[in-house]
């Protein structure tokens, strides 16, 4: 399955919904659980670029009243436990 457009992943980004360039588009729980999966993929392959990203997914799953999707091991400052 595709996932969304760039027309979608600009939308998203506008919304705050994503970040910038479209990348980690959050809409719905089923984007949520797809971007937790995805973080491994993050390019650049840094622990910073990760944490960004993770940051990003826990405030996106705060605003979808999903914080129970984020994996007990992320701090909240993006970081691993």
């Amino acid at each position: 399955m595709a996932g969304p457009s760039q027309n979608a992943r600009d939308n998203a980004e506008s919304k705050g919904q994503a970040l910038p360039g479209g990348r980690f588009p959050i809409r719905n729980k089923a984007d949520l659980a797809k971007a937790v999966h995805a973080v491994g993929r993050v390019r650049p392959n840094t622990d910073a670029a990760r944490a960004k990203v993770r940051r990003f997914i826990i405030k996106r799953a705060k605003a979808l009243n999903a914080a129970d999707a984020i994996p007990d091991n992320w701090n909240s400052d993006g970081s691993l436990r």
